[in-house]
């Protein structure tokens, strides 16, 4: 620092003012620097805490489940109580699946986003392994994506998935039917994102569930179906019960 000093005072004075200014430029820089980069810190760190605030909207206190789904009355051009379209969808399998093939039954479609989306299918791995709850309240399980079969297989073979039918739904003609290319859930307009549809016995539409956060337990699902089974029922019994 002295030699520096003493350097400074050897050169001429229209060398040492240019030096001090360049110094001053300098300084000035790594000050805007250091403002820059704390309001940067400071603006993500309010950016966590927004995303924070809103994972707890939507997750309950307890494990983080998801509290709330988007029960809708309605889905595209369809409505609760409306016939569910009909189709038939090759599966990952190999088999060729229609939704008439459950006639009879409660069937429980869940549209997925695909390979590309891990929560939906370490859901649909789920729901294989809880396969149980299902079965308590009378409900077949059929998810619709739009990959190939070649891409699902890793993935199925991973998760122990053997019963949960996976169909592919590539030229999106039966997602369209359903409304679900348009839906809050959604990541990409061209695939369903994660939305269930209950279809009953009778053919008809009786519970629509949207999970924009990807992050449903299967014991909710099946609390939902339970729930919108036993509302039908009830309803039915009413409406033919004699007067």
């Amino acid at each position: 620092m002295n030699q520096t000093v003493l350097d400074l005072k050897k050169l001429p004075k229209k060398d040492r003012i240019k030096f001090f200014k360049e110094q001053q430029v300098k300084n000035r820089q790594k000050e805007r620097t250091k403002w820059i980069i704390i309001r940067s810190v400071t603006a993500l760190a309010a950016l966590g805490f927004i995303v924070f605030l809103g994972y707890l909207v939507v997750t309950s206190d307890q494990g983080g489940q998801t509290s709330v789904s988007s029960e809708l009355t309605s889905i595209g051009n369809l409505k609760l109580g409306d016939a569910a379209p009909d189709f038939s969808l090759p599966s990952a399998d190999g088999r060729t699946i229609s939704l008439r093939n459950y006639k009879g039954k409660n069937v429980l479609l869940y549209f997925q986003e695909g390979v590309m989306c891990q929560p939906c299918w370490k859901q649909i791995g789920s729901m294989q392994k809880n396969i149980d709850l299902f079965n308590q309240v009378e409900t077949e399980i059929v998810t619709v994506g739009v990959d190939s079969a070649s891409t699902w297989a890793p993935i199925l073979k991973a998760e122990g998935v053997n019963t949960i039918p996976v169909l592919i739904d590539d030229d999106r003609v039966v997602s369209e039917a359903y409304g679900v290319l348009s839906m809050p859930s959604q990541m990409h307009q061209d695939r369903p994102g994660h939305t269930f549809v209950l279809v009953d016995k009778n053919g008809k539409i009786r519970w629509i569930g949207d999970f924009p956060t990807m992050r449903v337990t299967d014991q909710e699902v099946a609390n939902f179906v339970r729930k919108a089974l036993k509302e039908n029922s009830t309803l039915h019994n009413q409406i033919h019960s004699p007067a």
